[in-house]
């Protein structure tokens, strides 16, 4: 198989599942539900059911995270196999960023959080003494997390430098200019909410997945089409848990 008809291929794998991602009118409907039962009902079918699978009524929010994590990172694994293999590493690396913040909490000295412990890819990491979490880290497939670092690193960062390092070496020009610019996306729009201590951020939201829809449309059958979509899918899922957490959390305040 060609790497064109390779492309092809992902394209219309990928174009299938971008076309089950809520539009913004489904979201204004979700937004407005105050029940979850509701919620779940609606939401599975409005092109979330995958997402949806282990969460009910009854679930708590750790649960609801923790469940989302894993799809999330199953999922990643799946679009990861779509691609040539010169790719799949740096697709793969997507599947670390659900942890980024849990990693950054643990290095920082921080007490364990029951959930954490009830996540099968973290617990490994919880640590009770801090001085031991280091070393495990240094020892698996976080690592290029730390970056040689004592711990200090931000995690953020560090993963952006290494996602860099697995573009395969035939990366055109083309398609490494289409990647750095998904970067600088949404470097600006995170460092636009942090920057502001009121932001309007659903209408950031709003406007970051009109650019990441464009993105994703504009680099067909290219290696960019596969993190565009990621990133949309991320930012759903997102959404998602807002509104989800929300009502798990504060179900008389949605009710009033």
């Amino acid at each position: 198989m060609t790497q064109l008809s390779q492309f092809a291929y992902v394209q219309t794998r990928l174009q299938a599942r971008y076309g089950e991602l809520p539009d913004s009118t489904a979201w204004r409907r979700l937004e407005t539900i105050t029940a979850l039962s509701h919620l779940l009902q609606t939401a599975r079918t409005a092109g979330l059911r995958p997402w949806l699978l282990n969460i009910a009524a009854h679930s708590d929010s750790h649960t609801m995270e923790r469940s989302l994590r894993l799809q999330l990172r199953q999922h990643i694994a799946e679009v990861a196999h779509w691609l040539p293999a010169p790719w799949r590493p740096a697709v793969a690396w997507c599947g670390v960023l659900p942890d980024l913040p849990a990693l950054q909490h643990l290095l920082s000295g921080a007490s364990v959080p029951p959930w954490l412990r009830d996540d099968e890819r973290l617990k490994p990491y919880g640590h009770d003494l801090p001085a031991l979490r280091l070393p495990a880290l240094s020892d698996s497939p976080y690592a290029p997390l730390l970056n040689g670092g004592n711990g200090t690193v931000n995690m953020a960062t560090a993963w952006g430098t290494h996602w860099r390092r697995l573009w395969p070496a035939e990366a055109s020009a083309a398609e490494r200019s289409a990647l750095e610019g998904l970067a600088t996306l949404l470097d600006s729009h995170y460092a636009a909410l942090r920057a502001d201590i009121s932001p309007d951020s659903v209408r950031a939201r709003d406007r970051l997945e009109q650019h990441l829809r464009q993105g994703f449309r504009r680099h067909p059958r290219q290696s960019a089409a596969a993190f565009y979509y990621l990133a949309l899918t991320g930012l759903s899922l997102e959404r998602l848990r807002g509104l989800l957490a929300r009502l798990m959390l504060f179900p008389l305040e949605r009710a009033s």
